[in-house]
């Protein structure tokens, strides 16, 4: 099945960029899927560990529309780890992957050149 961009945008890597990015998710879903708040909060996971754990200067998001799903696509500058559970169910912290695993219908990451891309993938239409 073939992929149609909905978007894509690089954003600085700053803990400030957060909500910047959430609110370009969901304008660029809204005609979509009305009702894209797992999206949304999935890319505000994945954006603050690419923030948080990546040594660049900058974070790209790009959205794919495929069939029923959407694909979010977070491309960072990479790091000397790669996406691991540290959760801690009483932490401030560490409960992004959890997060990830239950929401998402699919992810997964691919180490690139330069920097790492996390994926994730959620249905928001019915089949």
């Amino acid at each position: 099945m073939s992929a149609h961009s909905l978007g894509s945008t690089a954003f600085p890597a700053g803990v400030e960029s957060v909500a910047a990015a959430r609110r370009w998710c969901a304008d660029q879903l809204k005609l979509m899927c009305p009702s894209s708040e797992d999206v949304v909060l999935l890319l505000s996971e994945v954006f603050t560990n690419a923030v948080v754990h990546s040594t660049g200067d900058k974070v790209e998001v790009s959205l794919f529309a495929v069939g029923c799903c959407v694909r979010v696509e977070v491309v960072d500058g990479g790091s000397e780890t790669l996406p691991h559970d540290a959760s801690d169910p009483w932490g401030q912290s560490g409960q992004g992957l959890p997060i990830i695993q239950a929401l998402a219908d699919d992810w997964g990451y691919e180490p690139l050149e330069r920097g790492l891309k996390v994926w994730f993938v959620v249905q928001v239409l019915s089949a």
